[in-house]
C-alpha cells in the first residue's frame, strides 16, 4: 500500500467524478476525487492525464495538479494519447483511403503518430496488396498488413505501442475488436473476457478506460474513434504539412498550394511518378472542402 503523502500516477479509467490513477511508483490503482481548486478553475482530469495526487487521510486520494499535456481530444474525451493505429481491410469493407488518408492527417494534427495497419490479407490477391504498398509506403508512415490468425505482426504492432497511449480508428467491420483482444489481453486473462467488454451495447452506459497492452503500454478501451472536421482544425494553405509524402521545395510561387497554379512541384513529382497520384487527388479533394466549409 503506497503511504507517501504524494505520488505522480496516470488516470485510466474515470467515473461518476472519481477518476482511478494508476501510480508510477507501484502497480496499485487509487480511486481519487479532485479537489475543489481543479473545479473552480473550470479544469477537468481526463482519462490519460499524468497527475500529481496527495492523501489528506489514510485511504483519501485527491487530484492536486494535472501535468501538462501533451494533446486532448474531445470524442471521446482522452489525453497524452502517442500513437493512432488506424485501421482499415483491404476487403469486405473495401478500404475508404480518402477517409483513411483524412484519420492520418488528424492524427498528426493533434500531434499523434499514425500507424497504417491493413487486416484481412489473406482475402485480397498479391497484385491488390501490392497497389495499396504502393500509395503509402511512398509515405513515412509505419505500415502493417497481416490476417487475424498472424500473430507475429500483432506482436511487432504490440513493441511499436510498448510503454505508450494508443488508440484505434476506422471503419466498422475491420478487425479493431480482434486486434484489441490479442494486444491487451493478459497471459492468465480468460479467454473472451476482453472481447465481451468491447463488446457493450449501444444503450450501455459508457465510460472511457485505458486498458494495459502486454508491455506496458495503454490502448483506449473504445475500438473507434470519431474523426474530426479537417475544416475545424486547419485552414487551406495548411494543409499541404500534413501531406509528408510531398517534395518540400519551392514551387513557382511561394503560396502555391498544389491545386491548379504552374510551376508546381507537387505535381511535377505526381507525373513522375514519385508521390502517389491517389494521394494527391485526396489532397486536391480535401483542400476544395475545406475552402467550402470556410467560406460558409
Amino acid at each position: 500500500m503506497i503511504s507517501d503523502k504524494s505520488v505522480i500516477g496516470k488516470i485510466i479509467k474515470g467515473i461518476g467524478g472519481f477518476y482511478y490513477v494508476k501510480t508510477q511508483i507501484s502497480d496499485e490503482v487509487l480511486e481519487c476525487k479532485a479537489r475543489g481548486v481543479l473545479r473552480h478553475q473550470k479544469i477537468i482530469p481526463t482519462v490519460g492525464d499524468e497527475v500529481m495526487i496527495q492523501s489528506d487521510n489514510p485511504g483519501e486520494w485527491m487530484i492536486e495538479s494535472i501535468l501538462p499535456r501533451k494533446n486532448i481530444f474531445i470524442r471521446p474525451p482522452v489525453a497524452n494519447v502517442d500513437i493512432g493505429l488506424i485501421v482499415f481491410s483491404m476487403k469486405n469493407p473495401k478500404p475508404n483511403l480518402l477517409l483513411l488518408d483524412m484519420l492520418l492527417i488528424s492524427s498528426e494534427i493533434q500531434n499523434v503518430e499514425p500507424v497504417i495497419c491493413f487486416t484481412k490479407r489473406d482475402l485480397i490477391s498479391a497484385d491488390e496488396e501490392g497497389t495499396l504498398r504502393e500509395i503509402y509506403e511512398k509515405t513515412p508512415y509505419k505500415l502493417f498488413f497481416f490476417s487475424n490468425d498472424d500473430l507475429a505482426a500483432m506482436d511487432e504492432i504490440i513493441r511499436e505501442i510498448g510503454g505508450k497511449t494508443a488508440f484505434m480508428a476506422g471503419p466498422s467491420g475491420v478487425g479493431k475488436s480482434t486486434m484489441a483482444n490479442y494486444l491487451c489481453a493478459d497471459q492468465t486473462m480468460e479467454t473472451g473476457a476482453l472481447s465481451m467488454k468491447l463488446k457493450r451495447g449501444k444503450h450501455t452506459t459508457r465510460h472511457v478506460e485505458l486498458l494495459e497492452t502486454k508491455n506496458g503500454g495503454y490502448l483506449l478501451d473504445t475500438p473507434g474513434f470519431s474523426s474530426y472536421k479537417l475544416s475545424e482544425m486547419i485552414k487551406p494553405e495548411e494543409l499541404r504539412d500534413y501531406f509528408p509524402d510531398f517534395p518540400r521545395g519551392e514551387c513557382r510561387f511561394k503560396s502555391c498550394l498544389h491545386n491548379e497554379e504552374p510551376g508546381c512541384i507537387v505535381k511535377k513529382a505526381v507525373t513522375n511518378g514519385s508521390i502517389s497520384s491517389v494521394r494527391y487527388e485526396h489532397y486536391v479533394s480535401l483542400l476544395e472542402e475545406i475552402k467550402k466549409d470556410q467560406f460558409r
